[in-house]
């Protein structure tokens, strides 16, 4: 008599569904453009790949690219690793601002961040060229010409690694949060010294996390387009995601094909990186979270205190501090000038974005509601997938979905955002316009950063707690819910605070998508800075500022309770 077949597990099923579901929302749009665009009367047409071989300067593009976004990424990957270290494993003595300061720049969208130091640093009306220039005046050195420039290769890199650098400290944080600190423990007590054990056992161990964060960098470099439009325009340099954007918005009639061809290069970059994760995660040499729950001893930093604590407020001023402090001063000016006059401050910026401009308001409280929307369902669905591939590992579909949902990270946002315009604005959906359609073009755009993060948390998951709860009865998803969700949730609050950030500051897609009718703040921030309206621009990036500081500082403040 042939045994019954087993019955499919209820939780997979629906943890497949949803997996399929998210992994045909990311391919509909794409494919329906890249036909679009490849295919004229279901033939094949060359004359994008044509197009593409005329445009010029083609192998300087991606050798700036590699150089700007490579040289961002490995200057960030040291020191968000570094700084995650200091916060959680040593006696720095910062517990609450030592957490912050690494994820500051995430409050300040990239944009605003930008523009605050082109206000400090441009060659002739820099704020900071301006005082050192008097400085040097009244030393007795004369009359100096502009000591920064922030339109140059040190510039663009500078401004991109202060937005790089919270994604891979988010993500190395939650790894040594969740680290079984046994291994450190015991090579401390036999008389390893600190810096042997973070050598030898402490980034060994975190080095899925190390790498998430790593390839978070990338990403995030690849995808940023005010970084570069606005630092590296002025000073000549071109990278792909702005001869992307460029193709696309500077061009009549847009350069679709152009621009579809172009993020192929990034398909490589991305997906190489990809791998090496993949690799790393497979291999399963790194210690992951236990059931003892010991904490392990700060490390003792002795010498080493007040500098390791005067670099990281350093790090404060320079990246946030300084930008913030130029944004406030302008906002309250009438007009942008390096000489501040306080008989002349005015506040009428503020009150202009809430009364005139009636749409900021607008704009600002669906940047809210999207915001928290678009964290929730991507970290809760990253999860979901997460745990669908760890528990389907080998499964062809597993392995397509997986890569479903790093695509996005190769693609620039503009070209996701034409792409559902084109997909979902007409019939038979009807959509332009709508929350709807910035809802599921957000999570189309950030879930590779959510399932980078949530792989990452899931990969520290002891599978013998897994195992030890399906063997005394529990189902899968009482599994899920009660046992590897509650220790993935550092990490996943990690990712939820950055994909907060990123979807209520979005601004390139936003572009595209939102409108007068359903503004969102990236929108405003574009309308003021395509107007050339500095002062009310940097008065709308504060308020912008101060809601997101509100929400991420609740968030963390919620995860180290539950530490």
């Amino acid at each position: 008599m042939a045994s019954a077949r087993r019955a499919p597990d209820g939780f997979l099923v629906i943890s497949a569904a949803i997996s399929v579901f998210v992994a045909a929302l990311i391919i509909y749009p794409l494919g329906w453009v890249i036909f679009d665009v490849l295919f004229a009367d279901w033939r094949f047409d060359s004359a994008p790949f044509v197009a593409l071989s005329q445009e010029s300067g083609l192998g300087a593009l991606l050798l700036n690219t590699i150089i700007a976004i490579g040289a961002a990424s490995a200057v960030a990957l040291v020191i968000g690793s570094t700084f995650a270290w200091l916060s959680e494993r040593t006696d720095v003595g910062m517990p609450f601002l030592g957490k912050m300061l690494p994820v500051i720049p995430l409050l300040i969208p990239p944009i605003a961040g930008a523009i605050g130091w082109v206000l400090l640093a441009a060659p002739r009306a820099g704020f900071l060229n301006s005082w050192l220039s008097s400085l040097a005046s009244l030393v007795g050195f004369g009359q100096v010409g502009p000591l920064l420039n922030i339109f140059s290769w040190p510039g663009l890199i500078f401004v991109y690694v202060i937005y790089l650098t919270p994604h891979v400290y988010l993500s190395v944080a939650a790894g040594l949060r969740n680290l079984d600190p046994s291994l450190e423990e015991a090579a401390r007590m036999s008389g390893a010294r600190p810096l042997t054990i973070l050598r030898d056992v402490t980034l060994p161990a975190v080095a899925p996390a190390v790498v998430s964060g790593g390839v978070l960098a990338l990403i995030t470099g690849f995808a940023l387009f005010s970084v570069p439009v606005i630092v590296g325009g002025q000073g000549g340099i071109e990278v792909l995601s702005v001869r992307i954007v460029h193709s696309m918005i500077a061009s009549y009639p847009p350069k679709t094909g152009v621009a579809l061809l172009l993020g192929m290069a990034i398909v490589v970059l991305i997906g190489s990186s990809w791998m090496l994760q993949r690799a790393i995660l497979r291999a399963g040499r790194f210690a992951t979270i236990g059931g003892r729950g010991m904490r392990s001893a700060k490390v003792k930093l002795g010498a080493w205190r007040w500098p390791a604590r005067i670099v990281m407020t350093s790090y404060l001023l320079i990246s946030s501090v300084l930008p913030l402090a130029a944004l406030a001063i302008v906002s309250v000016q009438p007009f942008w000038t390096a000489n501040i006059s306080f008989q002349h401050l005015t506040f009428k910026h503020y009150a202009a974005l809430f009364s005139s401009n009636s749409f900021a308001s607008t704009g600002l409280r669906n940047s809210v509601l999207l915001g928290v929307a678009g964290a929730t369902l991507g970290m809760l669905i990253a999860a979901v997938i997460s745990f669908y591939i760890a528990r389907n590992r080998g499964s062809r579909l597993a392995g397509l979905i997986d890569a479903a949902t790093k695509l996005p990270a190769a693609v620039s946002h503009l070209v996701i955002g034409i792409a559902f315009i084109s997909a979902f604005a007409g019939a038979p959906f009807h959509l332009h316009g709508t929350l709807a359609i910035l809802l599921m073009a957000y999570l189309v755009l950030y879930i590779p950063q959510a399932s980078l993060t949530a792989s990452a948390a899931l990969a520290q998951v002891g599978k013998e707690l897994v195992e030890a709860s399906l063997i005394a009865g529990a189902s899968t998803a009482s599994t899920f819910m009660r046992v590897t969700l509650p220790l993935m949730m550092s990490g996943l609050t990690a990712g939820w605070t950055m994909l907060f950030v990123l979807t209520a500051g979005d601004i390139t897609a936003s572009a595209m998508l939102a409108g007068n009718r359903n503004p969102v703040a990236g929108f405003v921030i574009l309308d003021l800075w395509t107007n050339g309206s500095f002062p009310p621009l940097a008065a709308f990036a504060m308020i912008l500022t101060a809601l997101l500081s509100t929400v991420v500082i609740v968030t963390m403040a919620w995860t180290w309770r539950r530490l």
